[in-house]
C-alpha cells in the first residue's frame, strides 16, 4: 500500500486527499482548560499538513488560531462546494476574491478578529458606494464563514454575535430604475446620432443594446470575443476596474445571439480598436471605467432624449429584459439565460417592466 494512503497512529491526526487535489489535515488538541477540541486546515502539501500540525499541538488553543481568515475561506468553500447552490457558492468566491483576499482582514488570525475589525471592514466597503442590500448579502457571507469556525473549533465564539458588531452598514440608496422604451432605444441607435461618438463609445452602446450584458462584463471583452452574429462574455471587471479571476455566478459564462444587422456594424467599428476593446492608458488597470462610461452615458442620453429620468448604464440590462418579455414576447427562461441569471425568478422580479409597442427596432433574433 502507498506510504501516503496509511492509516496513521491514533492521536497524531488524520490526512485526506480532497477533490481540488489538496490535503486537509484534523487533529485534536487540548486547550488550556484541559478539553479537547477538533481543529482542521485545508493546505497544499502532506508537508504542509505535518508541519502545521506540529504547530497547533506544541500551543494551547486558547491562545492559538491555526489559521488566517484566507487559510480558512478556502477550507470553507471546499466544504460547500456540494452543499451550496451554485448562486450561493459563487457569491461567497465572488465576495472572498474581490474583496476578502487581498484586504488586511484576510490575512487575520482569529485571535486578533475583533468586531471592531469587522466593522471598519464593511464601514470601508460602503465608503465605496455599494448599496445597502449587497453590503448585508455580504456580511452574511462572513458570519457564515465565522460560524463554521466556530463549529469546528477553531473560534471560541462568533465576533459578528458581538453587541459591539454593527448589525446592520448602510450604503448608498439604490438607484432608481427607467428602462428604455423601444422608441428611445431606436432613437439612441439612430446611425445619425452614433457618429457622433467617438468610435469606442459607439462599440459599447451597440453591444450593451443587442446583450444586455452588464458594464463590467463588457468592459472587459477582447476583439475576437465579438462576432457577427454573437458575443462571448467570460471575464468581468471588479473592484476598480481590476480584471476578475471569476464571474458573478457560473451562469454569467454564455454566448449571447445578437442581431446579425448591428453584429456587422459593431465589427466594422471594432477594428479601429485595439485587442482589448475598451483599453485605457489612463487607467491603474488598463481598462476604461465604469464611472467614465458612465458619465459619458448620460450625456448622450440627455442630447438624444432630453434625459428626463435621469437614466444610467444599468437601465440599458433592464431594457433588454424587459422588452424582450413584455414586447416580444420571448420566453423567460431564455431571457434569464442570455442574462446571466442563475435562476428565472431572478430575471422576472428585477427585470420585467412594462411598455408600450411602438417601435419595430428588433434587439435580438
Amino acid at each position: 500500500m502507498d506510504n501516503e494512503m496509511r492509516r496513521r497512529e491514533k492521536g497524531k491526526g488524520s490526512i485526506t486527499k480532497t477533490p481540488s487535489g489538496k490535503f486537509k489535515g484534523a487533529i485534536y488538541v487540548t486547550d488550556i482548560n484541559g478539553k479537547r477540541k477538533r481543529v482542521s486546515k485545508t493546505c497544499k502539501t502532506r508537508q504542509e499538513v505535518e508541519a502545521w500540525f506540529n504547530k497547533v499541538t506544541a500551543r494551547d488553543l486558547k491562545y492559538f488560531s491555526p489559521t488566517t481568515v484566507n487559510e480558512y475561506w478556502e477550507h470553507y468553500l471546499e466544504v460547500k462546494r456540494y452543499q451550496y447552490r451554485e448562486s450561493t457558492l459563487n457569491g461567497a468566491i465572488h465576495f472572498y476574491n474581490k474583496h476578502v483576499k487581498d484586504n488586511s482582514i484576510g490575512n487575520m488570525q482569529f485571535v486578533d478578529l475583533t468586531p471592531v475589525a469587522i466593522n471598519q471592514f464593511f464601514i470601508g466597503l460602503a465608503s465605496h458606494g455599494y448599496s445597502t442590500s449587497t453590503l448585508s448579502r455580504w456580511r452574511k457571507n462572513l458570519k457564515a464563514v465565522l460560524n463554521m469556525a466556530v463549529y469546528e473549533g477553531y473560534m471560541e465564539s462568533n465576533p459578528m454575535d458581538s453587541p459591539l458588531s454593527l448589525k446592520t452598514v448602510k450604503g448608498r440608496t439604490p438607484k432608481t430604475i427607467h428602462p428604455f422604451t423601444k422608441e428611445e432605444v431606436h432613437k439612441l441607435l439612430l446611425a445619425s446620432n452614433l457618429k457622433k461618438l467617438p468610435v469606442l463609445f459607439q462599440v459599447y452602446l451597440l453591444i450593451a443594446f443587442m446583450s444586455g450584458a452588464r458594464p463590467q462584463e463588457i468592459l472587459a471583452l477582447n476583439q475576437t470575443d465579438v462576432t457577427e452574429t454573437a458575443i462571448s462574455f467570460h471575464k468581468s471587471l471588479g473592484f476598480r476596474g481590476k480584471l476578475q479571476d471569476c464571474m458573478k455566478t457560473d451562469s454569467s459564462v454564455r454566448v449571447v445571439p445578437i442581431n446579425h444587422k448591428y453584429g456587422k456594424i459593431i465589427c466594422e467599428l471594432k477594428k479601429a480598436l485595439p485587442d482589448k476593446l475598451f483599453k485605457s492608458s489612463k487607467s491603474a488597470n488598463g481598462y476604461v471605467s465604469m464611472d467614465n462610461m458612465n458619465y459619458k452615458f448620460k450625456r448622450y442620453v440627455k442630447v438624444v432624449l432630453g434625459d428626463l429620468n435621469g437614466h444610467h448604464l444599468y437601465d440599458i440590462r433592464h431594457t433588454y429584459a424587459s422588452l424582450l418579455i413584455t414586447v416580444e414576447k420571448a420566453d423567460a427562461k431564455t431571457v434569464s439565460k442570455l442574462m446571466g441569471h442563475s435562476n428565472v425568478e431572478t430575471t422576472l422580479k428585477y427585470y420585467t417592466h412594462v411598455f408600450d409597442s411602438s417601435c419595430d427596432i428588433v434587439l435580438h433574433v
